[in-house]
């Protein structure tokens, strides 16, 4: 038995099918308020788990009789005969570094606390390239990176004698994921905004990862994260190029100052407060994108993942995310 946290966001629900077709019993964490469109055709076993709550869970389930596994449960009691445990779900944009922490750190800490108690032989976790930092810096230079570099030495403190695989996927799109939607749908009116820089791109598209996922459940244990991306690193203006060959309309790139940008960040900002929700943009990922460059060598990935590489390039795989936006009704 396979637990998968995240199953129902977008990288974790291709993982769920993924797992199912090559044979795995799979066991999901959905949180109550979760939508579960993307598994609910997927042959997998649910149970309700908030990772968010998971230290309080913990603490009160020694006192506590575990309620059935078809209600919310502590973490002891959902992975009752589990035998791998693969950690995708988790934050990528919070109110603040707190929401980050509790989550990304002292859930991932909590959830490998039950996992060791529980006999688990294997945890794979997700994390990320952000938990590195960007090309040439010395560790993470934003909350959400912090946060997972701070789940990867949790995990490595209360592993017990589970063997761990930890995974750093640079940026991954495809079918299901929103990030480059707004992309897309600038396509389709004749133009592409994109910073004006120069700084490399490294995309993932969302099967290479999920393969590379697969493989790390049998793959021999390393002492380290092992950084995946996709095979190529491009700029921005190459991406807008890609993204509108896909669309299929001649497109216009227009390359912003970064000025404009931060600028477009702080009214993002200003407006999500006033409404009281998180900014689809904000200046933090503004300067992630145009000032950082993430990219990452990937031949230790094919070397430890039993040969894994990337197998759909750009072109392809943004030909195959526009496909999917307008048979979701997303365009």
């Amino acid at each position: 038995m396979i637990f998968l946290t995240g199953a129902t966001g977008f990288l974790g629900s291709h993982i769920a099918e993924a797992l199912v077709k090559n044979g795995h019993k799979v066991r999901c964490s959905v949180r109550r308020t979760s939508n579960r469109r993307w598994i609910d055709s997927v042959d997998v076993e649910t149970v309700e788990l908030d990772l968010g709550t998971a230290r309080q869970a913990l603490q009160s389930s020694a006192a506590e009789e575990p309620r059935s596994i078809e209600g919310s449960v502590t973490p002891a009691k959902a992975l009752e005969g589990v035998e791998v445990v693969i950690h995708c779900g988790g934050l990528t944009s919070a109110r603040n570094e707190d929401e980050f922490m509790a989550v990304n750190a002292a859930g991932t800490a909590e959830l490998a606390k039950a996992a060791s108690a529980a006999g688990v032989a294997r945890f794979v976790y997700i994390s990320s390239l952000a938990a590195r930092g960007p090309d040439g810096a010395r560790g993470p230079v934003t909350p959400y990176g912090r946060s997972k570099l701070l789940g990867e030495r949790w995990l490595e403190e209360n592993k017990g004698d589970m063997a761990t695989f930890v995974l750093r996927p640079g940026g991954i799109y495809g079918a299901r994921d929103s990030a480059l939607l707004p992309l897309f749908q600038m396509a389709r009116r004749g133009w592409v905004v994109v910073p004006r820089s120069e700084v490399p791109l490294q995309p993932a598209y969302v099967s290479d990862v999920v393969t590379a996922t697969v493989a790390a459940i049998e793959a021999p244990t390393v002492d380290k994260p092992v950084e995946i991306a996709g095979a190529q690193k491009h700029r921005w203006e190459d991406l807008a190029q890609v993204v509108g060959a896909a669309v299929g309309d001649g497109v216009r790139v227009v390359r912003v100052p970064m000025a404009f940008l931060r600028a477009a960040g702080l009214v993002s900002e200003l407006g999500a407060k006033l409404v009281g929700r998180l900014p689809a943009v904000d200046r933090k990922k503004v300067r992630d994108i145009g000032h950082h460059s993430w990219t990452c060598d990937i031949e230790e990935a094919g070397r430890l993942l039993e040969g894994w590489k990337p197998r759909v390039e750009l072109n392809d795989g943004m030909s195959r995310t526009f496909v999917w936006y307008r048979q979701a009704g997303w365009m």
